[in-house]
């Protein structure tokens, strides 16, 4: 027994102390998303990029979700760890509108890191270094709307009238619902397309979590109807609102 004990402690410390090269992440991030409010239907976009005395011509794959396009470029070409003064690739994106064509230069911060966000201003043809501030606030707020309505229509059907139960289902769920939105803010890159991975890994789990608060919340704080009723209440409009929360990351920007 103790030698199995001590080969399984020598293969741990031996694993530990050899290093293994190992690939994270392999499906990559976009290193720059384009956000384009309201884009025309022939629009093209095109990064030109420099190198070395080299030029390469990259086409820009996009995607119009309601009122916003969202276009993403792959390629790694700025580095933010380079030395000072070192030579690094220089871009001009080249935009087509289909009525017309102009060229925007693409600061390195528009690749330093991945997942960064610029949004093209095609009225006056320029490009600025992040999202609209309205961008997100709009975005939560249309989620929160909906998804209020939704489980507000359930809490109605289940027999609450009094203004208490009222109270207890705007207070419980906007603390909710703002945790969720606010974590989907803080850990969802901003224009990402992998709804998979989000469904699995972020999204999923928080609406479990959601659902076990309000199934607590309410059987404590209600008292219009049964414990019983008020859980069965926040069971049936959690798992309406996942499924419309699920939803809403396909149907709407993030």
């Amino acid at each position: 027994m103790k030698k199995r004990v001590l080969c399984v402690i020598t293969a741990v410390v031996f694993c530990l102390a050899v290093p293994v090269p190992a690939l994270a992440n392999s499906a990559g991030l976009p290193y720059l998303t384009i956000l384009v409010e309201n884009p025309p239907a022939g629009l093209e976009l095109s990064l030109i990029v420099e190198s070395e005395g080299t030029q390469k011509t990259y086409p820009i794959e996009g995607e119009r979700i309601l009122w916003e396009g969202c276009y993403r470029f792959y390629n790694h070409l700025w580095s933010p760890w380079a030395a000072e003064g070192a030579a690094q690739p220089t871009a001009v994106l080249e935009v087509d509108t289909g009525e017309e064509s102009f060229s925007l230069p693409v600061e390195p911060q528009g690749f330093s890191f991945e997942g960064n966000v610029v949004t093209l201003d095609l009225r006056n043809q320029r490009l600025l270094y992040d999202q609209p501030w309205w961008r997100t606030p709009l975005l939560i707020g249309l989620r929160m709307v909906l998804t209020l309505a939704l489980e507000g229509a359930v809490f109605w059907l289940f027999g609450y009238r009094q203004r208490r139960s009222w109270a207890v289902f705007l207070l419980v769920n906007l603390f909710t619902q703002g945790a969720v939105n606010l974590a989907l803010h803080l850990l969802i890159p901003t224009g990402t397309d992998y709804f998979v991975v989000l469904g699995l890994f972020f999204y999923t789990p928080m609406e479990l979590l959601v659902l076990v608060v309000e199934i607590v919340a309410f059987r404590l704080l209600l008292r219009e109807r049964t414990k019983g009723r008020a859980a069965g209440c926040a069971a049936v409009a959690n798992l309406l609102s996942w499924g419309l929360g699920g939803l809403l990351l396909a149907c709407l920007p993030i």
